[in-house]
């Protein structure tokens, strides 16, 4: 028999207040732990999650800075479509997955919405797969780097691999009583359904419950062929209701300003980021923003303590934040409100996420980056 195998489970978006709606895992993960998440999104949260850091330090936040020297500036091109057809989800679908096979970009992007000619003075972070070692320009180590470090065999699976297939594959390997020493499996299943799905209790509910039976189900088989089975399931965030919607690109653009030659700005679902070219420009929006109850400006010494400054002004000069369960229709990533969103004030309560694990965990897990420590110990690697 296998000696010791541990299995980490993450689930992204399966919030704290989801799992006190619907306790889940309790038989392969008894003990649960409430963890503060970072501001952001998951670009941002799971960097966090595999290397312990925050933000500011292995230098992942949004998933796109600015930059004058983009790696993505060739599509640029795709601005001369016409717009009825380069808005639409499938064509800009083809030309992801052209674009994905020609740039040799291991890392998660999508286009979305954003304006092709935007391109140009964006850029990917995440331009290496970060569930592999070696994935940060800073040179921050992950769990993956640890574990080659070490020689631990192990295995990953991410969202490249559909739900039901990566749990097969997962069971295929611990059936087996090869070295298999550590395997994560990441799904984004319940993050894509609860952004439509969120305020249908039972369909939640059955969606949750649906991965739990394929966790026991693989954590049974792995004690099958292991002596010991340590479990991890955690997530990097949670998920809040919509409950309103604001139009900020046109409260922008009634102001006397053109865009891209007096500012810069980006549109994420719960936050703009600007850049300046003149304090004019500055000075007019700041006033605007000052003017809307919808959200707030970001101070820099939040920044700081949030750990999402970046002294270069790269993923922003000036953050605007919306109020929880408020999304910015339209934005770049969409022309309509979904059911629910994350990406909010990481104080709020859908915001926090859970950490379950088969041991008590000692000193107490309080934020997701805590969550690279429990994957060390329970590896062994700690």
């Amino acid at each position: 028999m296998r000696d010791r195998v541990t299995l980490c489970f993450f689930v992204d978006a399966l919030g704290w207040e989801l799992f006190r709606k619907h306790p889940c895992f309790e038989d392969v993960a008894p003990h649960a732990y409430r963890q503060r998440t970072v501001l952001g999104y998951s670009c941002a949260a799971q960097p966090t999650i595999l290397t312990g850091e925050m933000p500011s330090t292995h230098g992942h936040w949004g998933m796109f800075y600015r930059t004058e020297r983009s790696q993505l500036a060739s599509l640029r091109h795709m601005r001369l479509l016409p717009p009825a057809l380069s808005s639409r989800w499938r064509v800009r679908s083809q030309i992801l997955k052209l674009h994905r096979r020609s740039s040799g970009i291991s890392g998660y992007y999508n286009l979305y919405r954003i304006p092709f000619e935007l391109f140009t003075k964006f850029d990917l972070v995440e331009q290496k797969n970060i569930y592999a070692p070696d994935a940060f320009a800073s040179g921050t180590p992950s769990i993956f780097d640890d574990l080659a470090g070490r020689s631990v065999p192990y295995r990953v699976w991410t969202w490249r691999t559909p739900l039901e297939t990566a749990f097969a594959e997962l069971e295929e390997s611990l059936a087996s009583e090869g070295d298999l020493r550590f395997a994560l499996l990441y799904t984004a299943y319940l993050d894509a359904f609860l952004h439509e799905n969120i305020g249908d209790e039972a369909a939640v509910g059955a969606a949750i419950r649906n991965i739990e039976r394929l966790v026991c189900r693989a954590v049974e088989r792995a004690r099958r062929t292991t002596r010991q089975v340590d479990v991890l399931v955690f997530s990097d965030h949670g998920m809040a209701p919509t409950t309103g919607e604001h139009d900020l690109m046109a409260e922008l653009r009634a102001l006397e300003l053109t865009p891209g030659h007096d500012y810069l700005v980006f549109y994420d679902s719960t936050m703009a980021r600007f850049w300046f070219a003149h304090g004019d420009a500055r000075t007019e929006i700041v006033g605007l923003l000052r003017e809307l109850s919808c959200g707030t400006m970001l101070e820099n010494g939040y920044l700081k303590d949030e750990g999402i400054h970046f002294e270069d002004g790269r993923f922003g000069e000036l953050i605007f934040l919306m109020n929880p369960g408020t999304i910015i229709v339209p934005s770049y990533m969409g022309g309509k409100a979904p059911a629910g969103m994350h990406g909010f004030s990481p104080d709020h309560e859908d915001s926090y996420a859970v950490l379950m694990s088969s041991e008590e965990l000692r000193p107490t897990p309080a934020h997701i980056r805590d969550t690279y420590a429990a994957m060390r110990r329970l590896a062994g690697i700690g």
